[in-house]
C-alpha cells in the first residue's frame, strides 16, 4: 500500500489517539458565437456574463468548446502541501507523505508533465492540519500560498491561477492548466475573521471549514460536535465573498447545521458513497441529496479507503470505483457529480494514479455511462457550479 498523508496520520492517531477528444464534440460552439456579431466572439466569458441576459449561458460548457482534448475538472488534490510545506509539521516528522519535485515534474500525481493532453481545472487545496500539528494555521496558510504562486509565477507559461471561474475557458484555451486556489480546514480563521478577506484577495474558490478534528469554527468527521457560533459567521462571511463552502470533512453534526445556516449552494469535493462504502468519511444519501437541494456539487474521490472495505491495498477495480459514481447518479446526482479524486493526498487504485491516467478513465466511463453524462462528470458539472457561484 502506497505510503500517503492520510495512512500516516490516521496510523499516529491510532498509536496516539478512442482516446476522448473534447467533451462536448465537434459540434460546440463558444457561448455567443452564434449572434452574427464577430467582435462578440472574441469576448471572455466573464465579458459576455456582465451582460445579465447572457449569464445563463454562462453555466454551459460549451463556452470552453471542442479543445480536442479531453476536458477535465477535479476539485481537489493536495499536491500543492506535499510539494512545497516540507519544513512545517507534520511533513517535517513524516517525510515520507511529503513529495520531491515542484509543479512541472515532481515524483506525485499532479504535476505540468502529467497534465499534457488534458484541457485540464485542478483545485489545488491548501491543507491546514489540525492543531495537534499546526499551532500557528495562518502562519501555515500563508506559506502554503506563498509557494502556490511562487509555481504559477514560475510555470506561467504552462499553468494559471483562476480566480474566477469564468477565466476557465480562456485558460485552457491557451494550453494552460487552469488552478483553482481552495482551503481544507479553515483554521486560520479562529484569529479573526476578517481572514476571509485575505482568501478572497488570494483569490480562493472553496473552503472547507474543518478537516477530522475540532477547530474553533466546529466538528471534523472524527468527532460528534456541531458548527460553533464562530462556524456559523464564518459560514456567512465565505458566502458574501463567494467562496463556496466544502463539507467534505464536516461531522454528521457540523453538516446538519451548515445545511441549516447556509444561503448559498455549497459542495463536497472529496468524498464517495456510505451507502457503497460505510466509512464516516463518505456521505449518506440524505446528506448527497442536501447538497443537491442546495444547487451544489459532490466531487467523487478516489481513496481507496473510501470506495471498498475488501481491501487495504490499491487493487481496487473500475467497477467498484463506479458503483459509487452510479449509486449518486440513481439518486438524481446526474448534473451534481464530479471529480474529485484527492491526488496526492490519499492511496489511489494503481491504475488510476496520476492525472495522466484520466484520459484512461475518461473512456473507460463512456463506455459505461455514454460520452454526455461522462461530460457532465468530468468537467461540465463542476464548471457550472464555480460559474453560477461567480454570478449569481
Amino acid at each position: 500500500m502506497a505510503i500517503t498523508r492520510r495512512s500516516l496520520l490516521q496510523g499516529a492517531l491510532a498509536l496516539g489517539s478512442a482516446l476522448a477528444l473534447g467533451a462536448c464534440g465537434a459540434g460546440e460552439k463558444d457561448a455567443g458565437s452564434s449572434s452574427g456579431d464577430a467582435s462578440a466572439s472574441k469576448l471572455t466569458v466573464r465579458e459576455r456574463t456582465a451582460d445579465p441576459i447572457a449569464r445563463a449561458k454562462a453555466t454551459r460548457v460549451d463556452a470552453v468548446g471542442d479543445l480536442g482534448r479531453t476536458k477535465a475538472f477535479d476539485l481537489h488534490c493536495d499536491t500543492v502541501d506535499v510539494l512545497g510545506m516540507h519544513d512545517w509539521e507534520p511533513y517535517k516528522s513524516w517525510p515520507a507523505i511529503a513529495r520531491n519535485g515542484d509543479l512541472a515534474k515532481s515524483d506525485g500525481e499532479v504535476d505540468l508533465a502529467r497534465a499534457q493532453g488534458l484541457a485540464y481545472a485542478q483545485g489545488f487545496a491548501v491543507w491546514v492540519p489540525d492543531k495537534k500539528w499546526v499551532t500557528d494555521p495562518l502562519g501555515f496558510y500563508t506559506a502554503a500560498v506563498a509557494y502556490f504562486r511562487q509555481q504559477m509565477q514560475t510555470y506561467a507559461d504552462r499553468v494559471e491561477q483562476v480566480t474566477d471561474a469564468r477565466d476557465i475557458p480562456d485558460a485552457l484555451k491557451a494550453g494552460k492548466v487552469a488552478a483553482l486556489l481552495t482551503v481544507e480546514s479553515c483554521s486560520a480563521l479562529e484569529t479573526s475573521l476578517d481572514v476571509v478577506d485575505t482568501m478572497r484577495k488570494d483569490g480562493v474558490k472553496m473552503a472547507g471549514l474543518t478537516w477530522n478534528g475540532d477547530n474553533a469554527l466546529g466538528g471534523g468527521r472524527s468527532t460528534h460536535n456541531g458548527l460553533t457560533e464562530l462556524g456559523v459567521k464564518a459560514v456567512a462571511r465565505l458566502e458574501d465573498a463567494k467562496i463556496a463552502v466544502d463539507a467534505a470533512h464536516l461531522s454528521t453534526e457540523s453538516f446538519a447545521d451548515l445545511v441549516k445556516c447556509r444561503k448559498r449552494p455549497f459542495l463536497i469535493s472529496h468524498c464517495a458513497s456510505r451507502a457503497v462504502c460505510d466509512v464516516d468519511r463518505n456521505v449518506t444519501d440524505d446528506q448527497f441529496k442536501a447538497v443537491l437541494d442546495s444547487g451544489g456539487v459532490v466531487g467523487v474521490s478516489y481513496c481507496t479507503e473510501f470506495i471498498t472495505k475488501r481491501t487495504t491495498g490499491t487493487d481496487v477495480t473500475f467497477d467498484e470505483l463506479m458503483a459509487h459514481f452510479e449509486h449518486f447518479l440513481d439518486l438524481g446526482g446526474k448534473d451534481g457529480v464530479c471529480l474529485g479524486g484527492d491526488f496526492d493526498g490519499a492511496s489511489v487504485p494503481d491504475w488510476l494514479r496520476g492525472v495522466d491516467k484520466l484520459q484512461g478513465f475518461y473512456q473507460k466511463m463512456c463506455e459505461r455511462l455514454g460520452q454526455e453524462q461522462t461530460d457532465k462528470v468530468f468537467f461540465q458539472n463542476a464548471y457550472a457550479f464555480m460559474v453560477r457561484n461567480e454570478v449569481a
